[in-house]
């Protein structure tokens, strides 16, 4: 941005000088390639937006307290006994809205995060980053929590460029301090939520205040989460967006002509003039800089397409709010695509993201049937023992096994297993029945004997029963090991 730029008064009042280079926190020449946080010897600008309460802010505050009390408040409902999301790392169960998840359940792990995967790549191809502009914890925390206690304390942006210009006196360190210690609490608070999602609030609350030696690992946790969430909101803010998140780099792999993405019309804005009045041979771009101002990461959109734009559409509500006043017709910063910016309709569907899309109903579909379908209960058998099989005296051959029973349900249940065929095998077991209480797993070993007269190329083929006393019922093949036609095997 040229020296020559001009500020607007949002009053209404005509346009002023720039104020003075010190002060512009935006400096950044259209020949330098550089982040718009770091200024042309590399060091860090901070940004102060100015917030403009408009259309799309209201849209983002609204959504952004939604995510914030549904953080706080997961912990704290309780759905079938447990809190709504509770990742149970003693137990090893996930709980998620009264269904219980073992790690047992590999093709439930696999469809859930296979659908995960393919969501991010529709809505990135279809929405661009405005998930990052409307959703991400980043955003929402930063600007709807931590920024709006920073204005609090230390007033507008600025105030706060004014403050940070001072030299360190009485006021500036009493000032300070205030602001980093409700950073501090906010984000000891924050942490402490986190925890509580894999300890639940019911057990950490009472043992940080009454048995606080006894959670040194979570006392731990919540010192460093909070430290991290202080640091980050505190000092790093939109960094995180332009330089550690790979999201936004996954975008270019991910976006095309048609994606959805804040954009300034060149056409109609350019030439800009700084006049209140609209002349025909000027664009409406009064180069006022208040989308620039407005831009959490600094972006100045008429620079065209740019991958630090992170789609919080604070420009589009700050230039609408400027050509309101002007009288003029707003929309000359706006969500379009590139294809519209060339002219061109606009496809909302096309073969890349109607195949994410197929491949997302799929995927989520999927995930749902696994989670409409899930049993009671779930048995597995793994291979058990050091030998892949063991010859008897009598000349039978010997397996050992494992099997592991997973109890889904409120209930404990009582399992049996019996050998369907071949008849010849024997099943001798290290518990039987075998119990295993509400949403508990249990594992048993068992070993099976065979005549050796069975095996063919060193196999043999057994197949079990399982039932249980509240109706489960399930027939397992396995595959046992032996000798090679008539080899003396493993003692």
């Amino acid at each position: 941005m040229s020296a020559e730029a001009r500020a607007y008064v949002p009053n209404g009042s005509a346009p002023v000088a720039a104020p003075a280079a010190q002060d512009r926190i935006f400096d950044v020449a259209p020949e330098e390639e550089l982040l718009y946080s770091l200024s042309a010897d590399g060091k860090r600008k901070f940004m102060h937006p100015v917030v403009h309460k408009g259309h799309f802010w209201r849209i983002r505050r609204n959504i952004g307290y939604l995510l914030v009390a549904l953080f706080f408040a997961l912990p704290l409902i309780k759905v079938g006994g447990y809190p709504a999301v509770f990742f149970d790392f003693e137990s090893r169960r996930t709980h998620l809205f009264g269904a219980v998840f073992h790690p047992t359940e590999n093709l439930v792990l696999l469809a859930f995060g296979f659908s995960v995967v393919v969501t991010v790549f529709f809505v990135g191809s279809t929405f661009g980053r405005v998930w990052c502009g409307f959703g991400c914890p980043q955003t929402v925390y930063l600007e709807f929590l931590f920024r709006p206690i920073e204005a609090w304390v230390e007033g507008g942006p600025a105030k706060q460029r004014g403050l940070n210009r001072e030299p360190w006196n009485a006021r500036k360190v009493r000032i300070k301090a205030v602001k980093w210690t409700l950073f501090a609490l906010v984000g000891l608070l924050m942490a402490a939520n986190f925890v509580a999602y894999f300890t639940s609030w019911e057990a950490l609350g009472p043992g940080l205040l009454h048995q606080p030696l006894e959670w040194k690992g979570a006392i731990f946790t919540i010192s460093f989460v909070a430290a991290l969430i202080v640091f980050d909101f505190g000092w790093f803010r939109d960094q995180m967006c332009t330089i550690a998140c790979p999201y936004g780099r996954l975008q270019n792999v991910l976006s095309d002509k048609d994606t959805l993405l804040v954009a300034y019309d060149t056409t109609r804005g350019e030439p800009r003039t700084r006049s209140r009045v609209l002349l025909p041979t000027a664009g409406a771009c009064v180069d006022c800089n208040a989308c620039v101002t407005a831009c959490p990461t600094g972006v100045d959109i008429r620079r065209g397409l740019q991958v630090e734009c992170i789609g919080t559409a604070q420009c589009v509500d700050a230039c609408d709010e400027v050509m309101r006043k002007l009288g003029r017709p707003t929309g000359l910063i706006k969500f379009t695509s590139e294809r519209e910016q060339q002219g061109g309709i606009r496809h909302l569907w096309r073969p890349r993201n109607l195949a994410y899309l197929v491949l997302m109903l799929i995927a989520w579909g999927t995930f749902a049937a696994l989670i409409a379908t899930r049993a009671d209960a779930m048995v597995e058998v793994v291979r058990g023992g050091r030998e892949p099989y063991r010859m008897l005296n009598s000349g039978d051959v010997a397996n050992q096994q494992r099997f592991r029973f997973t109890n889904q349900s409120q209930e404990p249940h009582r399992f049996t297993i019996e050998v369907i065929e071949p008849r010849d095998v024997s099943l001798v077991l290290s518990e039987s029945p075998v119990v295993v209480a509400a949403e508990k797993v249990v594992t048993i070993n068992a070993v099976a004997t065979v005549p050796r007269r069975l095996f063919v190329n060193g196999q043999a083929h057994v197949r079990y029963l399982v039932t249980s006393d509240h109706g489960f019922r399930r027939e397992m093949e396995f595959l046992l090991l032996g000798p090679f036609n008539g080899s003396g095997g493993a003692q």
